[in-house]
């Protein structure tokens, strides 16, 4: 599929270049923090068999808008990032009719879907996605879950239900936040989440 191919190639360059970039941000002091972005990299990107890492997150990214990475990467940003896991973007394989578990299949899966919606070309719905995955204030868990609502970069709105995220979607069950959490960057912080947050009705 060409635009498999494609994709395979924006990530592999991404990866390359974010990779020296990762190399680069580490040669500061030890005492400074890395960014969501470096957060995001200590994953390594590769599709394996952990689905606890963001290893799909990364790869998503790469292929997005590069403001998405450039917000992620400035460390004069305050955001709070909503995680989805390598198994929370499985899940939304599956909710998509894919039958695995491989982390690379699922990707290609969510990718063909995203490409439909998008009338051939799934980048536009990709970047919805992620920018529906970051608040533009830095959150700790009971701020999140004490709010009555959060507004994302997308500009969607997400309700939180104690530790529940209901997001846009009314047929896909909503995410919950899991390990880790709370997890404190130059740029804000991230908190794990069990599913994949969706900005529209599918």
């Amino acid at each position: 599929m060409i635009l498999s191919h494609s994709l395979t190639s924006l990530v592999l360059a991404g990866s390359l270049s974010l990779s020296s970039y990762a190399q680069d941000k580490y040669s500061v002091p030890e005492d400074t923090k890395p960014t969501l972005a470096d957060i995001a990299v200590m994953s390594g990107g590769e599709f394996d068999n952990n689905p606890r890492d963001f290893d799909i997150l990364l790869n998503a990214v790469l292929v997005a808008d590069p403001s998405i990475l450039e917000a992620l990467s400035d460390p004069n940003q305050d955001l709070t990032l909503f995680a989805p896991n390598d198994r929370a973007f499985i899940r939304l394989a599956r909710d998509f009719g894919y039958k695995g578990s491989d982390e690379g299949e699922a990707f290609d899966a969510i990718v063909g879907v995203l490409t439909d919606i998008g009338n051939g070309d799934p980048i536009p719905t990709l970047n919805a996605v992620l920018l529906y995955h970051v608040v533009g204030e830095s959150l700790k868990p009971l701020q999140v879950i004490f709010s009555r609502k959060l507004t994302t970069l997308q500009g969607g709105v997400i309700r939180p239900f104690f530790f529940v995220l209901r997001d846009n979607d009314p047929d896909f069950r909503n995410p919950w936040l899991t390990w880790p959490l709370n997890v404190k960057a130059s740029n804000g912080v991230l908190h794990g989440i069990s599913r994949v947050l969706i900005p529209v009705d599918l």
